[in-house]
């Protein structure tokens, strides 16, 4: 039965069957008819598809017999003599969550390496050389010059001059005894060194970027910021040690 059909129905309208009368309705629902039985004066529900037509003035004509509508109303079987009872299969259905995983791109990272100026002090022993160059008087009287001569780590140079006497002689006037003496002084040289920093950038600011930083000491003679002993400059020597130098070969 259509919904049309449905609202056309009265209540208190008469209920009739294909060979009789069967009583007034008593209320409508969505799925059945309340019918009051004259004859038993009992209030029974009927399927809505029992209607086969509603009328102008609301009463109903239903395709079953009386005899079939008492068994239902006695609480017979729908089975017995004739099927009269119909059933709706309704479909229930609901709805479930499905997981599904699917990879997004959450952020980008961009890397670029800056160069950057570090002052650096290196502090190292230099080792340098003096000379004392000492007037030793002799005023002795020589026939021949000698060489220079090293004695006890002293080198000493004869100094000799000629003199006008009754007779030229040789005196020797003095000695220059030369003696090095060896120190070492701490020197500090500061200067800027370049390096390089490797920046991380994370610009959709995900918070999935870590940037660790090892805490030993790297495998190797030289860590960042040492200088290699072979790569320190010797320094320039001064002027008295050049002069110790060539007296001393």
């Amino acid at each position: 039965m259509t919904d049309t059909m449905s609202g056309r129905i009265r209540p208190g309208a008469s209920v009739d069957t294909a060979d009789g009368h069967l009583g007034r309705i008593e209320g409508v629902t969505p799925t059945a008819i309340e019918v009051r039985v004259d004859r038993t004066n009992r209030r029974v529900s009927l399927p809505r598809t029992l209607v086969r037509e509603v009328h102008a003035d609301g009463s109903v004509q239903l395709s079953a017999v009386t005899t079939d509508l008492e068994r239902i109303a006695a609480g017979g079987s729908a089975g017995e003599a004739r099927e009269v009872d119909e059933t709706e299969t309704v479909q229930l259905a609901e709805e479930r969550l499905v997981a599904r995983k699917e990879l997004e791109e959450a952020g980008r990272v961009r890397i670029r390496k800056e160069l950057e100026e570090v002052p650096r002090r290196l502090e190292v022993d230099a080792y340098y050389e003096d000379v004392e160059i000492e007037h030793v008087p002799i005023g002795r009287i020589v026939k021949d010059q000698e060489q220079a001569r090293e004695e006890d780590g002293v080198y000493i140079v004869p100094v000799y001059e000629e003199q006008l006497v009754v007779v030229k002689r040789l005196l020797l006037k003095e000695e220059i005894h030369i003696r090095r003496h060896g120190a070492i002084e701490k020197r500090l040289f500061e200067d800027t060194v370049r390096r390089e920093r490797l920046v991380i950038e994370d610009p959709d600011r995900t918070g999935w970027v870590r940037e660790h930083y090892a805490t030993d000491r790297p495998e190797g003679e030289v860590a960042a910021g040492d200088v290699p002993s072979d790569e320190v400059e010797p320094e320039n020597p001064s002027l008295l040690e050049k002069l110790g130098r060539k007296v001393l070969e």
